[in-house]
């Protein structure tokens, strides 16, 4: 009787969820009408690498586009918000760093370095939306990153990059992820900066793939205490190498990573993070004076990768070592001398039977720049950074792989001026093709902001930022090269789905 009991109450409370859940389910066309809604994004964060080694003070700089239509779709402007910068302080250096090889259990870094003098840790407040804005970035000692939050209307099409004083953006700061790749070109000084933001300790895997295949060195998880940044020397474990990638992995917690190459004399760059592997990517930013490039292609999987390469130049496509594809092997990152494009700008695109990632280290000042697989332009490429001082030229390298791509440029001042640059307007990439345009200095000498927006009915765009020194404009020698972000001021929220779940004691 007692098992009669249960099941009959059983059954009634089933039967009252079922009544309930009837009664409020949404009526036909509610639920859908939750899919593909429009919603404009109100808070961001970003975190930005240390100096590089040897440049002292780190800058910032930034700039938060909000959409311009709002009042045309009837919606409410968000408030202004702020976009607040935090210093993050470093860690000691990990036992990996110095004892290459050495198998340990997994690291915890806690001891903080020590402020530098004179240096202050106070958040520093940006609150002006539509400004291009360069700051000192507030600093808790040597190596310290910063974290950056931004709310209301300074989150809206907000980009950041770590710069130099001269406004010059060098490396996009980036989102807190769990799986990221970089792939260089394996330098005699290899740096890797992991820094966590959340309120949890994040547990990270280094998976390093060069020439000669995967490396042992990092095979133990690093632990990355809450509001700090580790610093790790990967040079130990890369020596000799032609080529490296690395994989930065979390298994719990996120954090953002940066890596810097360097050969050792002080001249070096940031290698700007890559997209995931997959069987097609594009690369641009292959300079009028990058006849010189050299491709690493990793191929993160077991089976080897077959590698079609084709360049886009203005004068059109250029099928790279001829018919025969590039051959990279499983587990290892392979590097390729690109055939010579003569005194053309180029972007790439690289097709492989197996997923991939893949770089190109650009001739240039120093060591020269790294140019990586992006996605592309999506709704509005900013690059926050530019120098607007004598004796550089700034510009856009614009590719469009499939269809013809058309965009428009504006300028954005230290005062808020926009300035829409005749030459830069109905900017139209032909099908296959590269387009290389020289941005004009806007009217001052302040560092400015580039903002780059595919019309309705542009073919896909990838885009790079070049600055080059001396005479000659785009054809004189690269000082930096930055992939354009696409810095959204919406976003798509998902579909809602009915949907009813009942826990019975």
């Amino acid at each position: 009787m007692r098992r009669l009991a249960l099941l009959g109450a059983v059954v009634l409370a089933l039967a009252v969820v079922a009544a309930f859940a009837w009664s409020t389910k949404p009526a036909p066309g509610q639920a859908s009408a939750a899919a593909g809604q429009i919603a404009a994004v109100t808070s961001i964060t970003r975190s930005c690498p240390p100096a590089a080694p040897g440049a002292g003070t780190t800058h910032i700089s930034m700039i938060a586009v909000p959409a311009q239509a709002a009042s045309a779709k009837g919606a409410a402007a968000a408030p202004t918000g702020s976009a607040t910068l935090s210093a993050v302080p470093a860690a000691a250096a990990s036992p990996a760093a110095t004892k290459p090889g050495k198998k340990t259990s997994t690291k915890t870094s806690t001891k903080t370095a020590s402020m530098t003098k004179g240096a202050s840790a106070a958040p520093v407040t940006v609150s002006e939306p539509g400004t291009a804005t360069t700051v000192t970035a507030p600093s808790a000692g040597d190596s310290a990153g910063t974290a950056l939050a931004a709310t209301g209307q300074m989150a809206e099409g907000f980009e950041a990059e770590q710069a130099t004083s001269a406004g010059l953006g060098l490396v996009s700061c980036s989102h807190p992820s769990s799986d990221m790749w970089f792939v260089g070109a394996g330098a005699s000084n290899v740096q890797l900066y992991l820094m966590n933001t959340g309120a949890l300790a994040a547990s990270v895997n280094v998976n390093i793939l060069t020439d000669t295949g995967q490396q042992n060195g990092l095979a133990n998880a690093i632990t990355v205490a809450p509001d700090q940044v580790i610093a790790e020397n990967i040079s130990p474990y890369v020596r000799g190498a032609q080529a490296v990638a690395m994989e930065v992995q979390t298994t719990s917690g996120q954090v953002a990573a940066s890596v810097w190459e360097s050969d050792g004399t002080g001249s070096g760059a940031w290698v700007p993070q890559s997209a995931e592997p997959s069987t097609t990517l594009v690369i641009p930013g292959l300079t009028v004076a990058s006849s010189a490039a050299r491709l690493f292609v990793t191929v993160p999987g077991q089976a080897d990768a077959r590698v079609k390469v084709v360049a886009y130049t203005p004068a059109g496509a250029f099928q790279q070592f001829a018919t025969v594809p590039v051959q990279a092997s499983a587990g290892a990152t392979t590097p390729v001398t690109l055939s010579s494009l003569g005194a053309s700008a180029a972007g790439l695109e690289l097709t492989s039977n197996v997923p991939i990632v893949a770089g190109v280290l650009v001739a240039g000042t120093g060591i020269g720049s790294f140019a990586t697989a992006i996605a592309p332009v999506t709704e509005q490429g900013v690059v926050a950074g530019n120098p607007a001082s004598a004796g550089v030229t700034v510009g856009l390298l614009l590719t469009a792989p499939g269809a013809a791509a058309t965009a428009n440029v504006s300028l954005i001042g230290a005062d808020g001026t926009v300035t829409s640059p005749a030459s830069l307007q109905n900017l139209t990439v032909a099908a296959a093709r590269t387009l290389a345009v020289t941005v004009p200095r806007p009217p001052g000498r302040q560092p400015f902001s580039i903002v780059l927006t595919p019309t309705a009915s542009s073919g896909p765009l990838y885009a790079a930022r070049v600055v080059t020194s001396g005479s000659g404009g785009l054809s004189a020698p690269l000082v930096s090269l930055l992939p354009v972000q696409s810095a959204l001021t919406e976003i798509t929220l998902p579909a809602a789905r009915n949907s009813y779940t009942a826990v019975l004691p």
